[in-house]
C-alpha cells in the first residue's frame, strides 16, 4: 500500500477542544430508531432527519460525547457517530 500524506486529510479537522459556535452535520447510528431514542438525542442537538438506523443531526462538537453518554447511561447501543461536515 503506498504511503499517504495524512496531513492533507487531517489539516482542517477540528479537535475535541473546539468550544466554538460551529455546528456540524452528524450521523448517529443506533441499533434501532424510536421516539424514546430521538428524544434523548434531541436534548443535545437538532435532529434533522430520521434514517434507517439512526438520525442525521445538527450539533456542536461538544454535544457528541453528551449524546453518547446519555444513550449509554440508559443502556442504548451506539454503533457510530460520524461527523460529516461543518455547516455553520
Amino acid at each position: 500500500m503506498p504511503k499517504k500524506d495524512l496531513e492533507k486529510y487531517i489539516r482542517d479537522t477540528t479537535t475535541p477542544k473546539d468550544y466554538s459556535e460551529s455546528k456540524y452535520l452528524v450521523y448517529v447510528e443506533l441499533y434501532k430508531r424510536d421516539k424514546k431514542l430521538k428524544k434523548i438525542i434531541s436534548e443535545h442537538c437538532k435532529v434533522i432527519k430520521e434514517l434507517e438506523f439512526g438520525y442525521l443531526c445538527e450539533a456542536h462538537l461538544q454535544a457528541i460525547p453528551e449524546i453518547t453518554r446519555s444513550l449509554s447511561s440508559k443502556n442504548h447501543a451506539v454503533y457510530q457517530i460520524v461527523r460529516l461536515a461543518r455547516i455553520l
